[in-house]
Parts: C-alpha cells; sequence; structure tokens
C-alpha cells in the first residue's frame, strides 16, 4: 500500500457555518473483521497469538448526507474499528477503494477510529519479527480492507431519510492510571499501597457522549457512543476480543433491535484505564455479587447511560438540522528530546540489544528505542514536524471533533471548556496522519515521567498539543460562530 502525499489544508463540506438546515440522509453497517485463522494480537510489547474468539471483533459504518433542495450539500462516512490502533496506510488504502466504487463521495470525508481494544488484530507487518503459522498483518490487512470496503459501499449506498438526535450521559468507566509520589515522580499504574503514594495525576472524565440516528419512522438505526476510556480490560489475553464495546453492543441490540450499528468510539483517555485504582478490593465484590465480568459491568454502566440519554433526547429528534464537516491538515511540532533523554534511551537499548530476542517483547522493546534514538539524530538536522489529520463535524448542536492521539485528557478539558457548541463530543485515536500513533502527554505527566509521557512513546509533546488544541477550536468556532470571522 502506498501512502498519498500529505498535503496541508482544509476540505469542507456542508453550510452549517452559514447557519443553514439541511435534510439528513443516513446509512449505516456493520461487518466483522475476525478472520476464521489464529492471529497476532495488538496492545502489548509481546508477540500474541490468538488462541479463540472470545468476542469477534467488528467495524462498524455510519454514513451521513446532508441535502438543500434535494441537492447534496455535504458529507461523513465515520469508520469505528475493534482494533488498538490504525496505520495511516489503511486510511488511505481505503479511501483508495471506495473512490473507484463511490462516485458521489469525497473519500476525504472518511475517517477510520479504533476502540484501543488491545485483544484485536494487529494491523502492521513490522510490530513483531515472527507470527509463526499465524495469519500475517500483511495477510490479515487486505482481508480486512475487503470487509470494511463492502461495509462502507452498503451503508453510503443504502442512505435514506432520517433523523438525529444527541444528548450527554455518564458513566463511571475510565479511571487515571498514572500514580504520583512524593517525590514528584509519576508511573503507570503504580502501586497505591506504599507509604509514598502521593495521589492520581490528573482528571477522570464520565462522560458518555451519544449521538443516534432514527430511520424515517423513528426506529433507532445507528448510535455513535464515546466513552473517554480504552476497551483494554482484558489486555493480556490470548484471545480475539472487542472487550467491554462487544457487551454494549449486544445489550443495545437486545433492547432497540438486531439491526442496530454502534459505534463506540474512544474519547481522549491517553491517561485512563477501564478498572480501578482505588477501591479494587470493593469493586471486585460488587461485580461478583452481580456475577458480571469486568468488561460487561462497564458495559451496563454504559448502556443505563445510553438509555437514559436517549430515553430524553428522542422527544427532541430532527429531520432538519446545521451540517458541516471540515477536514484540517497541518503540522505540529514534534518533541524535542534532550541529551539526558538520548543518554537514557542509548541505555534502554543497549540493555535490550544484550538480550534474546526470543524473549517475550525483546523485538519491539529494541525497535522503541531505537526509534527513539533515529528521532534524536534526525532532531539535529532539522526541526522535528509530525503531521495531523483532524475532522470537525457540526450536526445540529453537536460539534465531533477527532484527533489521532492517546490524548491526555488535560487536553479535552481545554477543548471542552473553550468550544462554543453545545455539546462537543471528542474521539481520539482517530483518522492517523502519521507513521505511527502515539501518547500526547500533559505537561505535568512529562515531568512525571514514566511510561506514556517518555520520548519514546511521545512523538509530540505538550507544545503540539497546544497547537492541536488551537486549531480543533478554531474550526469548532468556524462552524459555530461565523459572525465573529472565527477562521481555522
Amino acid at each position: 500500500m502506498n501512502m498519498k502525499p500529505f498535503v496541508i489544508g482544509v476540505l469542507a463540506s456542508g453550510l452549517a457555518a452559514a447557519g443553514l438546515a439541511a435534510e439528513l440522509f443516513v446509512g449505516a453497517a456493520e461487518v466483522s473483521i475476525t478472520p476464521d485463522r489464529p492471529i497476532s494480537l495488538a496492545g502489548q510489547f509481546h508477540q500474541r497469538i490468538s488462541k479463540k474468539v472470545e468476542s469477534p471483533c467488528m467495524a462498524n459504518v455510519l454514513a451521513l448526507e446532508a441535502r438543500e433542495a434535494g441537492k447534496p450539500s455535504g458529507q461523513a462516512l465515520l469508520v469505528a474499528l475493534d482494533v488498538a490502533s490504525i496505520p495511516v496506510e489503511v486510511q488511505c488504502e481505503l479511501r483508495a477503494r471506495l473512490a473507484s466504487r463511490l462516485a458521489d463521495f469525497d473519500t476525504n470525508m472518511l475517517f477510520l477510529a479504533a476502540t484501543h481494544t488491545h485483544t484485536g488484530p494487529t494491523l502492521n507487518q513490522e510490530r513483531f519479527d515472527d507470527y509463526g503459522t499465524a495469519m500475517q498483518p500483511r495477510e490479515y490487512v487486505p482481508f480486512m480492507l475487503e470487509r470494511l470496503t463492502e461495509a462502507a459501499v452498503k451503508a453510503w449506498e443504502g442512505r435514506k431519510p432520517g433523523a438525529v438526535a444527541w444528548g450527554l450521559g455518564h458513566a463511571v468507566v475510565g479511571h487515571n492510571r498514572r500514580v504520583v509520589y512524593a517525590d514528584g515522580t509519576a508511573q503507570m499504574y503504580g502501586k497505591t499501597d506504599r507509604s509514598d503514594f502521593h495521589g492520581l495525576e490528573g482528571w477522570e472524565d464520565h462522560a458518555v457522549d451519544v449521538l443516534c440516528f432514527t430511520d424515517s419512522e423513528k426506529r433507532l438505526q445507528a448510535t455513535a457512543v464515546a466513552v473517554p476510556c480504552p476497551s483494554q480490560t482484558v489486555e493480556g489475553l490470548y484471545e480475539v476480543s472487542a472487550d467491554y464495546w462487544h457487551h454494549v453492543r449486544e445489550s443495545l441490540k437486545a433492547k432497540y433491535g438486531e439491526g442496530l450499528v454502534v459505534l463506540g468510539l474512544c474519547g481522549p483517555a491517553g491517561d485512563q484505564v477501564p478498572r480501578a485504582m482505588l477501591r479494587g478490593a470493593a469493586e471486585a465484590r460488587m461485580e461478583r455479587l452481580r456475577k458480571l465480568s469486568r468488561k460487561q459491568e462497564l458495559a451496563r454502566r454504559i448502556v443505563a447511560a445510553f438509555d437514559e440519554t436517549w430515553e430524553v433526547v428522542r422527544a427532541d429528534l430532527r429531520t432538519d438540522v446545521p451540517f458541516a464537516h471540515r477536514v484540517e491538515r497541518f503540522q505540529v511540532p514534534g518533541r524535542k528530546l534532550t541529551d539526558t533523554e538520548y543518554e537514557e534511551a542509548k541505555k534502554g537499548y543497549a540493555e535490550f540489544a544484550k538480550r534474546d530476542e526470543k524473549e517475550p517483547g525483546v523485538f519491539s522493546r529494541k525497535r522503541w528505542y531505537k526509534a527513539t534514538l533515529d528521532r534524536y539524530e534526525a532532531q539535529q538536522k532539522s526541526v522535528p514536524v509530525n503531521n495531523l489529520e483532524i475532522h470537525v463535524l457540526r450536526v445540529g448542536d453537536l460539534a465531533l471533533a477527532t484527533n489521532p492521539f492517546e490524548l491526555f485528557v488535560d487536553y479535552a478539558m481545554r477543548i471542552q471548556g473553550q468550544s462554543p457548541a453545545g455539546q462537543t463530543m471528542l474521539v481520539q485515536l482517530a483518522s492517523p496522519a502519521d507513521e505511527r500513533h502515539s501518547y500526547l502527554p500533559s505537561e505535568r505527566a512529562v515531568k512525571g515521567g514514566g511510561y506514556s509521557a517518555v520520548p519514546q512513546s511521545t512523538p509530540v509533546g505538550p507544545e503540539g498539543g497546544q497547537v492541536l488544541v488551537g486549531r480543533t477550536l478554531a474550526v469548532i468556532k468556524a462552524l459555530f460562530e461565523p459572525e465573529k470571522g472565527a477562521a481555522p
């Protein structure tokens, strides 16, 4: 697969900036992306080959088109995948395939988003050195793309007049996973029973953004649900699993119909985890008493939030709404490594270079450190930059904005606090635009250090994060406050 050239600029679809309401057409489809062979599972440094399927990994597709006086005025294709992350080449290839199938769709208006399950297929062939007899990523990706293409075509060609409603619910799913100690250092999943435990580093977001679409008979057809927490409850399994999103989908289908398409979206959650960092024993006891697994318990909470929200907002279904879709491509500064960080990376690389690559995780750790050393050498010649693509949709009073990172909640707070939209729905690990996904840590996380904040896992740092915040807000303001002259 060849990646198309990255072009900096803005692409627009829709008339919401002019304050016009448009008739909405909706299509939806789902498809399993789980093969019938063992596959490599992404999400850990060590190789895991699936032994069975605990629950299928799915692709869920939502097609939206706005029409003014019968003429198309805006469009979007959203694809949610049960994978850890999405290489840029996958999105580029899907766009290329759809370009030859959908003459009336602008493929720039497509984006893919990962639920960040740690028990989904590996998409990058270079991730591990040995896949044994399992299905290779280079074999799996074409298999997945063929299914994605058919599902996207089905959704787009099946669009019909529909209605939309949106609302905000709440469910305790994610918890801050960075533990801070008295000396100021931080550690992901650090022990909290130490005498020098000082607290958890950042905020926790328990919002559940709900976007619902019905057919002309007001039957629920599709929903996009954003939860600011990755779906990695069972992250160490050697089994294919969509984690808690499987149980969310099954529960919603049982209530609202088997034809319901449910897009599980991951809100900004770079420092969040779906397990309790505090009160763990009490949480576990309640799960035992309810006879639920952790992922089933989290699904119960999300479904309850959905039900409560839908019960209220269904009275406000709208067939004509302001609609717009903006795609912005730009560069952010890369995180510049210090000499000290370079020396630490050299030590890490040397340590793993001595070890047998057959040991679990050694191959991946070496690549992890080597990429950091390469970045340091490259920055001696030029200022590091990273190419980004973000999407901002306006649907009525709701703004949906994407980013390609595992984004720390601090940045989400800044966007939420300054957004002029009535509701702002943020989606991470969406529309990748550089070679690999990464965490984007806050300033305090960088000071505390630890995995998810060290240079090895963060090609972009707080300076780039603030640029992302600014550009996202500029687009939202341009769509919601055109009279103020805001422009991206």
